[in-house]
């Protein structure tokens, strides 16, 4: 299939436009390669323009430590234009040597160009230094010096890679001690494969038969054309083969083409395509998954119902219900709880019986001096406890999310986000507070109602003889009827009979009594534990909300890999083609 230039600009403009909406959230490895992507889309939409004529070639020096590229430039131009050094890796960025300004397009290398502040030049990374030359090979040719492909810095290597993609040709220089260097291998292979023109030079050469078989290794490694030119040093006697010497390489130079071959960029753009898939679609698809597989699991731990029985709370309640209610005092449960005071009944009898008969005065059973009392006033930390167990439940989620190297690696790099997506314990306390705090207004209104057994007990001794003056009693008393009853059953005849031939009855109305009180309290467990439970839900669905921001949705991931697949298959060749 023909190349299609503007198709395929178009297409990388549309996919560093896609990649780059995705930048903030990428882990930093997957980001790192991103940069390196979009810096060789860039370098690629550069070989696409058809505008070779209006600057010269664009010639790249690419060499290990110490072999001399600063050197070889100034001795082709004749002058002191790179800075060179005793020190090894002295050059940290490109600088290309021009005769004018206007000779390097403003977009060479995607980073900012600045002039010399003096000569010789010294590169700074991520920057492109320019320095000028009247030399005449300067109007002809942009010489780029570049940092070393072996040093220790790494971000020199990347300066140098950068040079290479941008580069119109390439000059390999070695010398006799490092020409067999591994790091020149991968570029001496994409220089053939992206069809780069290359020019091989062995700098501080004194003999031929290094050169011979630096040329021999050449053929091994898809260069078996290699025009290989010998530099001496300055104080060698062994002169260069005829046409292999510095001025040889210098009108070599000006003859390398500065347009590139069609199937060049396609290899190009086929690479670009296979890097995307593997180096950015795959880690952020398994980062998806990742991330799917870890929110499925945080949405199967949702937690229970926390198990808060506010029961000691409504206990005092059901005692003084309990205190206040004729069948309960006439139970044989109160009965043996009295016979256990009846040396203190004794000594307070008389008065008790004096003010409650004659004067009328109520009588306070379960005084809150009493210890007892004390005792059932006091109720567990509500609030300290589902504090205590909403943080359990997040203890949970970030032991499962701590569980995958993946997650662990989102925890380091983007801890902020984690921690805004966490929910202030706090939360769980204040449903402690607000349902108990509706539970006590519901037993403060009811703490001296009389219960609704004594009522109705109260309604039918109104229609019985004498019923008026015991009713009067047990209004005053409560404890008292029962302690008459108990005492001198046989006075009340039938009043007796029915209380106590109606223990069925009695039974019936104290357990609805208990029940008014029990389901109160089950309504407040009820409510805690559904708003514990929908709490503990809004904390699950704030990280898995984290989660699923740290990849890119499926319908972004599934784009990236359809406009892949569309880059190969426009540039592969057309096996329908005879």
């Amino acid at each position: 299939m023909p190349l299609r230039p503007h198709w395929l600009d178009s297409r990388l403009a549309s996919l560093d436009k896609d990649l780059s909406a995705l930048r903030a959230a990428l882990p930093a490895p997957v980001a790192a390669a991103l940069d390196r992507w979009q810096s060789d889309a860039a370098a690629l939409r550069f070989h696409l323009r058809d505008d070779a004529a209006k600057h010269p070639p664009i010639i790249a020096i690419l060499g290990g430590t110490g072999t001399g590229k600063s050197t070889v430039v100034n001795r082709l131009l004749a002058g002191n234009l790179s800075a060179t050094s005793f020190r090894r890796t002295h050059t940290a960025g490109a600088v290309a040597i021009v005769a004018n300004a206007q000779q390097l397009p403003e977009d060479w290398l995607s980073i900012a160009h600045e002039p010399a502040a003096s000569l010789p030049a010294r590169g700074e990374p991520d920057h492109l230094v320019i320095a000028t030359s009247d030399a005449p090979l300067a109007a002809q040719v942009t010489l780029v010096d570049t940092p070393d492909v072996d040093g220790d810095q790494p971000l020199h290597h990347l300066q140098a890679d950068r040079a290479f993609r941008w580069a119109n040709a390439i000059l390999f220089l070695v010398t006799p001690e490092e020409y067999q260097m591994t790091e020149l291998l991968p570029n001496y292979r994409l220089a053939r494969r992206y069809a780069i023109p290359a020019l091989f030079a062995m700098n501080k050469c004194e003999e031929s038969a290094v050169i011979d078989d630096y040329a021999r290794q050449l053929t091994t490694r898809d260069w078996p054309d290699a025009r290989i030119f010998a530099i001496p040093r300055d104080d060698a006697a062994w002169p260069p083969p005829p046409g292999a010497d510095l001025s040889a390489l210098a009108a070599a130079l000006i003859q390398l083409p500065a347009t590139s071959d069609p199937q060049g960029l396609a290899n190009r753009a086929a690479d670009l395509a296979g890097r995307l898939m593997d180096q950015i679609v795959g880690p952020l698809r398994q980062d998806r998954a990742e991330a799917d597989r870890l929110t499925a699991a945080l949405h199967g731990m949702e937690a229970p119902e926390p198990g808060v029985d506010v029961n000691p709370i409504t206990q005092q309640l059901q005692r003084r219900l309990q205190q206040r209610s004729i069948l309960y005092l006439m139970g044989p449960g109160r009965m043996m709880e009295r016979v256990r005071q009846v040396p203190g009944m004794l000594v307070r009898l008389p008065r008790t019986l004096w003010d409650t008969v004659i004067k009328g005065k109520s009588v306070r059973l379960n005084d809150p001096a009493d210890p007892n009392a004390e005792a059932d006033a006091k109720a567990p930390d509500f609030r300290a406890g589902l504090t205590e167990q909403f943080a359990i439940v997040q203890s949970r989620i970030d032991d499962t999310l701590r569980s995958s190297p993946i997650v662990e690696r989102w925890l380091v790099d983007r801890s902020p986000g984690y921690l805004a997506a966490r929910l202030d314990p706090a939360l769980a306390g204040n449903i402690a507070d607000e349902e108990l705090a509706q539970l006590r207004d519901w037993l403060e209104k009811r703490w001296n109602a009389t219960p609704r057994d004594t009522l109705l007990i109260l309604r039918l001794l109104r229609h019985l003889p004498g019923g008026q003056k015991l009713v009067q009693w047990a209004e005053a008393a409560p404890y008292l009827l029962a302690l008459i009853v108990a005492t001198h059953h046989v006075f009340f005849g039938h009043i007796d009979l029915m209380i106590i031939g109606g223990f069925s009855l009695a039974t019936w109305l104290t357990e609805k009594l208990s029940n008014e009180v029990t389901n109160r309290v089950r309504q407040t467990n009820r409510r805690i534990g559904e708003r514990f439970a929908e709490l503990a839900h809004q904390q699950i669905e704030s990280v898995c909300a984290w989660l699923r921001d740290q990849a890119p949705a499926p319908n972004t991931l599934n784009h990236l890999e359809q406009s892949a697949a569309e880059l190969i298959e426009a540039v592969q060749p057309d096996s329908s083609a005879t």
